[in-house]
C-alpha cells in the first residue's frame, strides 16, 4: 500500500479506482465522475466491515453487480487503524488464532503475514487478593482455587459440546440454560471466590460485558463457536496467538481497494423498502434499486433502519434485546519494553484495576515497546464519558501498579472509545441476556423476504471475531446466489 492510501478515510482511493476500472459503471464510480448513476445493482450490502466486504468480494467474483453502503467515513467496521509512534496499529480487533482459518486465508491472499504474540517471561495475575507470577496458559491461582477453576472449565466445555453453533437455542437444555445469567451459574456452581472472579474477568475480556448481563446459553454458544473455552481464552494456540504488523485493518482496506467504486462511504442507510419486484435501499448518498440486500451491521444498529413493510415481530424483538458490549481499547508506546527486562511477558490479569487485561503489543515494526489493553464491561461504561485525560491517567496509574514508575512515561498513547463510536456504539460482539436466544434466536439468521443477515454474531464458528465476520459474509453471499 502506498503512503497516499494509508489514511483512515479512503473515499478518494475508492473513487479513483472506480474511474480507472474499464467498463464497470458502478454507482460509486458514477458519483465520483459527477454523472447520474444507474443506481441499480444485483445486491446492496450494508456495512463495509469484514462481513460486508467479504460478501461483496464473493458476489463480484460470481459475476454479480454490488454496491456496499457504509455509514462511516472509513471501511473496517469493528476493526480500525490508528498511528502509534510512527507505526500503523489496530485500535479495534487485532488478533488471530490458528483455527481462525478464514482470516488466515484472506490475509495470505492479500500478502499480509501474522507474527506470534509475545509470550516470553512471566504473566501476572492478581485475583482475590493473591498476586502471582506464572508462565504458560494455566492461570496462577492457589492450588485449591485452580482445582475449582479447572472443574468449572470442564463443565463449561462439556455443556458447550451439546450446542451446535450458530443455533444454541436448539440444544436439549437450551431453555434451562437461557433462564440463567453466567453470574447466576457461577454463584450456584463455582465454590471459590477467586475462581469466580477469574471467570468474570474472562467474560469481560472476551465479550466486553459483565457476567450478570450475559445469558448462560449465550456464553455456552460462544464457547462452542470457538471450539472450546481453551481456544477462546488462550494466547499460544488460541484466539490471541498472533497479530498483524501494520494492522489487520489493512486487509479490509485491500479488499475495499479491489472493489473500487462499489464501496460508498458516508452513506448511512435510512430505509429498506421491499415490494414484489425488488428492494429500494435509501441512504444519505441516494437510493439504489436491487434484488437482494445483505445487512451486516450488528442487530442494535440494524434496528435504526426503517423497514417497509415492518420487520416481523421476532426480528424486531431480537434487535431490541441484543446490545453490543462496552469496550475502550488503549495502546501505549514506550522508549523500550522495560517489562521484559523484569522477566515479564507484559500480560496482566487483575481484579484490582479498572484497566485491563493488558498485553505486550510489540511486532517487528515496533520501535521500542508497546502495550495494549482494555476497559471492558462495567469499567468501560464508567469511563466512556469521562475526559480522555482522566482515562489516560487511570491507564498509566493501573499499569504502574504492576510495572513500576517507568510505566508513567509513555512516548505515545492512542485509544478508541467504541461505546461512543457513532456507527458502532460498542464492541466487539452483541450480547443477549436471559430468554433472548430461546425466544427470538432464529430471527438472528433467517432472511426476511429479500433481506439477508450477516455479521460476526451470525457466524457458525468464531462468532464475535473477525474470522466469524468473514464466514458470515461468505454464507450470506451463498444465500443470495442461491436465491437470485
Amino acid at each position: 500500500m502506498s503512503e497516499g492510501t494509508k489514511g483512515l478515510s479512503r473515499r478518494d482511493t475508492f473513487m479513483a479506482a472506480a474511474v480507472a476500472a474499464a467498463g464497470t459503471a458502478l454507482p460509486g464510480a458514477a458519483l465520483a465522475a459527477g454523472k447520474a448513476p444507474s443506481r441499480k445493482v444485483d445486491v446492496v450490502v450494508i456495512g463495509a466491515g469484514f462481513a460486508g466486504l467479504t460478501a461483496a468480494r464473493e458476489l463480484v467474483r460470481a459475476g454479480r453487480s454490488v454496491v456496499v453502503l457504509e455509514a462511516d467515513g472509513r471501511v473496517g467496521g469493528r476493526t480500525k487503524a490508528a498511528m502509534l509512534a510512527g507505526e500503523r496499529i489496530d485500535i479495534g480487533g487485532q488478533w488471530v488464532g490458528p483455527s481462525q482459518t478464514r482470516l488466515l486465508e484472506l490475509a495470505k491472499a492479500y500478502g499480509v503475514t501474522p507474527v506470534p504474540q509475545y509470550t516470553e517471561g512471566d504473566n501476572l495475575i492478581d485475583i482475590g487478593g493473591r498476586k502471582a507470577r506464572y508462565r504458560g496458559e494455566v492461570p496462577g491461582l492457589a492450588p485449591a482455587d485452580l482445582e475449582v477453576f479447572g472443574a468449572a472449565v470442564a463443565r463449561l466445555e462439556a455443556e458447550a459440546g451439546q450446542i451446535t453453533a450458530p443455533r444454541p437455542w436448539l440444544a436439549k437444555d437450551a431453555k434451562v440454560w437461557d433462564a440463567l445469567t453466567v453470574e447466576t451459574w457461577l454463584q450456584a456452581n463455582v465454590p471459590s471466590d477467586p475462581a469466580r472472579e477469574l471467570i468474570r474477568t474472562l467474560i469481560r475480556a472476551v465479550m466486553s460485558s459483565e457476567a450478570v448481563d450475559v445469558s448462560y446459553l449465550c456464553f455456552l454458544g460462544y464457547i462452542a463457536s470457538a471450539g472450546g473455552l481453551g481456544p477462546l481464552i488462550s494466547t499460544r494456540g488460541g484466539a490471541q496467538d498472533s497479530l498483524f504488523p501494520g494492522s489487520v485493518w489493512q486487509i479490509a482496506a485491500k479488499i475495499a481497494d479491489e472493489l473500487g467504486g462499489a464501496v460508498v462511504l458516508d452513506a448511512p442507510v435510512s430505509r429498506i423498502a421491499q415490494d414484489e419486484r425488488g428492494v429500494t435501499v435509501s441512504s444519505a448518498k441516494g437510493a439504489w434499486r436491487t434484488q437482494r440486500v445483505i445487512v451486516t451491521v450488528p442487530p442494535a444498529m440494524a434496528a435504526r433502519i426503517a423497514y417497509d413493510p415492518p420487520l416481523p415481530a421476532q426480528r424486531d424483538g431480537l434487535t431490541q434485546r441484543m446490545p453490543l458490549g462496552s469496550v475502550i481499547k488503549v495502546v501505549l508506546a514506550y522508549a523500550r519494553p522495560f517489562w521484559r527486562e523484569q522477566g515479564l511477558s507484559g500480560m496482566v490479569i487483575s481484579d484490582r484495576t479498572d484497566f485491563g487485561p493488558w498485553f505486550d503489543r510489540g511486532t517487528p515494526l515496533t520501535r521500542g515497546g508497546a502495550l495494549v489493553g482494555f476497559f471492558d464491561g462495567a469499567p468501560a461504561r464508567r469511563w466512556a464519558d469521562r475526559p480522555a485525560t482522566e482515562r489516560r491517567a487511570k491507564v498509566i496509574e493501573d499499569i504502574a501498579l504492576y510495572f513500576g514508575d517507568e510505566a508513567r512515561r509513555p512516548v505515545d498513547y492512542v485509544e478508541e472509545v467504541w461505546t461512543r463510536a457513532p456507527w458502532q456504539r460498542g464492541g466487539y460482539v452483541s450480547v443477549p441476556g436471559p430468554g433472548v436466544l430461546t425466544g427470538f434466536g432464529p430471527a438472528l439468521i433467517e432472511p426476511v423476504g429479500r433481506i439477508h443477515w450477516a455479521g460476526t454474531e451470525t457466524a457458525e464458528a468464531w462468532a464475535g471475531y473477525i474470522d466469524g465476520a468473514i464466514r458470515s459474509g461468505e454464507r450470506a453471499a451463498r444465500e443470495v446466489a442461491m436465491n437470485a
